[in-house]
């Protein structure tokens, strides 16, 4: 039965970052339709593309969207209100708004970044650092003013962002800005995918907050240098940062399994 809520809603994502970003992405192999659509939707709440809140676009305008049928849609929906990343208002002004709580709590984000090999996090670090390096050259040589001044919005975002959940948000976005200034749909949806994953267990622990300083110097870098129109020092910066930040989350998963109690 629908879950139903009387809070407050803020009206669909429209922007150039909302679900443009989405489609096309790719989803883990052997999942049902409904299952890949619900995936992609879950992965645009992790990063920031959907907040807790805010109301999801009418089921007709969200399927086309994604591409599905009516029926598929309400199939992936259903699993995401079981799950209490979604609830669902019903009567005139209704629809499924996202959870406040969508996002796992920072408990279980640490439980995963325990558990994750280091050679996984070094994977998916290269995966992150391949995609940003290449958007990142690629808006230098294409991104325009409008473009620009997202990516400087969202580095100041990021830069004022007080806890981990706010961190992993406008990190995401920050990276998913640059596929959008590459003006590559496929890089796009490349880096909503990879941020998906990388982006919570980099945000999960603490210690971070002390590498988001860091972190902010080198988003302002690579901005000075796509607005330049620099593309061989935007690919280098985008290189470095991501580096740092794949040597910052393998670190964190050392310290914890030698930290921390293995049957924690």
């Amino acid at each position: 039965m629908a879950q139903e809520t009387e809070d407050a809603e803020t009206a669909p994502s429209t922007g150039s970052l909302g679900f443009a970003a989405l489609l096309g992405s790719a989803e883990p192999e052997g999942f049902s339709r409904a299952d890949q659509a619900a995936h992609q939707l879950e992965t645009a709440i992790t990063v920031g593309l959907l907040r807790g809140g805010e109301r999801l676009p009418s089921e007709p305008e969200l399927a086309s969207r994604l591409g599905i049928s009516t029926i598929t849609l309400r199939q992936a929906l259903a699993s995401l209100r079981s799950r209490g990343i979604i609830t669902t208002k019903r009567g005139r002004g209704g629809g499924s708004i996202v959870s406040d709580g969508a996002v796992r709590s920072p408990e279980d984000l640490v439980r995963r970044l325990r558990a994750t090999s280091t050679e996984e996090l070094r994977d998916l670090g290269d995966v992150s650092g391949a995609v940003a390096s290449a958007s990142a050259r690629l808006a230098a040589l294409r991104a325009d003013e409008q473009d620009v001044q997202r990516l400087l919005s969202l580095a100041e975002e990021f830069r004022g962002a007080s806890d981990l959940a706010a961190l992993r948000r406008t990190d995401s976005r920050f990276h998913i800005a640059l596929g959008v200034a590459a003006q590559s749909r496929r890089l796009t949806s490349a880096t909503v995918q990879v941020q998906g994953e990388f982006a919570p267990l980099l945000w999960a622990p603490a210690a971070h907050l002390a590498h988001a300083r860091t972190a902010a110097d080198e988003h302002e870098r690579i901005v000075e240098a796509i607005a330049a129109g620099d593309a061989e020092r935007a690919h280098a910066l985008a290189i470095v940062h991501s580096e740092r930040d794949t040597e910052a989350v393998v670190d964190a998963h050392l310290d914890l399994l030698l930290t921390e109690p293995a049957d924690r």
